[in-house]
């Protein structure tokens, strides 16, 4: 499938379900974007449109599961972090050069932390952005759990509404936050409920397993992206860089905790910098 700006769209079955990702430029080194929740392929899009890494690498911006046009499952447990990992390590190992540099934004920065610590076999690199390790503390987990129980039956209930919710939130202020959103909320409308459901009860924050203590042994690069008013995530990037044998810590100003979205030209070169040093 031709989309135009020397970019191309494939489905492709993985493990049962249909995938769709795009790819741009046709380099030896693979390069995987991975979305948050209640994003797709398109959020990285505006960020990658200038970038020279298509000279040098191919560049695969997926749809992750139940995301954008990507398929879904009825049962949540297959949302769950065995699973999806499951489903990217099989994607890398059978439609990719291996080892690949993985580029995740926060639920798809714990996805692509989760397979780095599995199978760093398959990754060269990691890039995560308002990324996280996961909830530790069993009353926090719960405390969690419940939450997104509650935000899963709002899903269910009324889908727009919570659409309304999700972008008042504080965790995505910023200073370009009004303006943005509506683009933003472009890509959320056209999700499917059921999908974003299931998403949010398998891998959520609080399903997802705890992999702090698993940090100090993942001796891949790793570049660590936070915005500058994203004081929750900053915190926690902190913590990651110090744990982390081999990470650079950026955070960038005018950004919040969509780094991506709120300061692409700095995010590009950010990224841009640290795959020139593998």
């Amino acid at each position: 499938m031709i989309l135009g700006s020397n970019m191309e769209g494939y489905y492709q079955q993985v493990r049962g379900l249909q995938y769709y990702y795009i790819t741009k430029g046709h380099g030896k080194q693979d390069v995987i974007f991975l979305h948050g929740f209640l994003g797709s392929h398109a959020i990285f899009l505006e960020g990658l449109l200038e970038t020279d890494l298509i000279h040098t690498h191919r560049l695969i911006l997926m749809d992750l599961l139940g995301h954008g046009a990507t398929e879904g499952a009825e049962l949540h447990y297959r949302f769950s972090a065995k699973e999806q990992v499951a489903d990217l390590a099989y994607f890398i190992r059978h439609h990719c050069q291996k080892p690949v540099i993985l580029c995740g934004y926060s639920m798809g920065a714990r996805l692509a932390l989760s397979l780095a610590i599995q199978h760093p076999n398959l990754c060269r690199g990691l890039v995560l952005e308002s990324g996280h390790f996961g909830i530790c503390r069993e009353t926090e987990r719960q405390s969690r759990q419940s939450l997104d129980a509650q935000r899963a039956d709002e899903i269910k209930s009324d889908y727009s509404s919570f659409l309304r919710y999700w972008e008042d939130i504080s965790l995505f202020n910023s200073p370009n936050a009004r303006m943005l959103n509506s683009a933003y909320r472009d890509i959320q409308k056209t999700q499917q409920p059921i999908w974003i459901t299931n998403s949010l009860l398998g891998f959520g924050a609080g399903t997802m397993p705890c992999l702090e203590n698993r940090l100090t042994r993942l001796r891949m690069p790793v570049l660590l992206l936070v915005g500058e008013d994203d004081s929750k995530f900053k915190a926690i990037n902190q913590r990651m860089h110090l744990m982390l044998p081999s990470s650079y810590l950026s955070i960038v100003n005018g950004a919040g905790h969509r780094v991506h979205w709120d300061a692409p030209e700095a995010w590009q070169k950010e990224i841009e910098l640290f795959i020139s040093l593998l």
